[in-house]
């Protein structure tokens, strides 16, 4: 028989216990269909991450910087501040600068929201003069901002000026002539001096260092040395190149070297000035014609001709147009490709009797097709 007591105490139990739950913070359970997760009451639902995939937004402080100016001995230095604006995580694929000269580095891959990050640039100005522009493309899995590209600007003065400053072009020289062209050499302390300037090639080129002063160069007092480079009389008929190397009292910059090229328009022509076989395989056969004439008009003849590459072997046949005259030939190149190779450039050389051009080289351009 239930005491009064107990009775009350059967009523108010279970009001207490349904109110425990919220006093002491716990989260009681709740009836959750099969196959469902539990969420608590008044909790939003968790968000998948994989839905924020994309979301970012990268934006730089500045898209443009400029490294200032620099001595092409020197290293340039720039930073790209940038920030995630976007509502979900950012990560940048990659960051693909135009040049080699120019390497990024980047701290990390992946940004939070409102996070923000540092492009670091170095840039190195070796070979380069003046107004030199790079550009930079960060690539992004944002979907508002796949691709960003940045720019670098800097003013480059190279510690040694050269005037040319590429290759000393000498065109076209008939044979027999004595021709010379100047490089100038600048440096940019008061002592400045070329010590030596020598050519790879003593048998149709020559070199001199003349000394020089100080000139005006842009607004700069730079002091000059003159190297004078020589064609010789004796040269052969032909392409010729020749690599100068030349030396300098200038600590950072000592050594460099530098091209020099000449045309020797000899007796001997040919037509086409050099002969090209065009895109090839292994073990394809190739035939061109070429035409050999005495541009004085004087009778010559052809003696041979040869073709020193592993890559393709050739045979030559050489008949005079007119045999009473014998001031123009046609040579028939037959041949072969023996060995794979990307590609090559070689020499034929046409033996004749013409004084000072017994040896003729004719440049052979061709490209390798990939074996399938």
């Amino acid at each position: 028989m239930l005491t009064r007591r107990t009775k009350i105490a059967s009523l108010v139990l279970p009001a207490l216990l349904a109110l425990a739950p919220a006093a002491s913070g716990q989260l009681m359970p709740v009836d959750t269909p099969p196959g469902q997760p539990t969420q608590p009451p008044g909790v939003a639902p968790l968000t998948d991450p994989t839905s924020l995939v994309g979301e970012g937004r990268i934006v730089f402080v500045s898209n443009r910087l400029n490294a200032g100016e620099m001595l092409d001995t020197e290293t340039g230095h720039v930073e790209y501040q940038f920030r995630n604006v976007g509502n979900g995580p950012l990560t940048i694929s990659q960051i693909k600068p135009s040049c080699g000269c120019t390497v990024p580095e980047l701290e990390k891959k992946v940004y939070q929201p409102d996070e923000t990050g540092i492009i670091k640039v170095d840039f190195d100005p070796k070979g380069k003069r003046g107004n030199v522009v790079q550009s930079i493309r960060v690539f992004t899995d944002s979907k508002a901002t796949p691709m960003v590209n940045l720019t670098m600007d800097a003013m480059v003065k190279p510690i040694v000026v050269l005037e040319p400053n590429a290759v000393l072009n000498f065109m076209s020289v008939e044979k027999g002539q004595r021709v010379s062209k100047d490089i100038r050499v600048m440096g940019r302390f008061s002592e400045f001096q070329v010590t030596r300037a020598t050519t790879n090639d003593p048998l149709n080129f020559d070199v001199e260092v003349i000394p020089g002063g100080e000139v005006e160069v842009d607004g700069e007092t730079l002091y000059e040395q003159t190297i004078r480079v020589i064609l010789k009389e004796t040269a052969t008929p032909g392409q010729l190149r020749t690599e100068l190397s030349i030396r300098t009292n200038e600590e950072k910059k000592q050594i460099f070297s530098m091209a020099a090229v000449a045309r020797v328009m000899g007796d001997v022509q040919f037509s086409p000035a050099r002969l090209t076989l065009g895109r090839l395989e292994v073990g394809d056969t190739f035939e061109r014609e070429l035409r050999v004439t005495s541009r004085s008009g004087e009778a010559f003849n052809i003696t041979g001709a040869t073709l020193n590459n592993r890559t393709v072997s050739a045979k030559f046949v050489a008949t005079p147009l007119d045999p009473e005259k014998k001031t123009e030939w046609i040579v028939k190149v037959t041949g072969t490709v023996d060995q794979p190779a990307a590609r090559f450039n070689t020499v034929v050389n046409v033996l004749t009797d013409v004084p000072g051009e017994e040896i003729v080289p004719l440049q052979v351009y061709g490209q390798l097709r990939p074996q399938h």
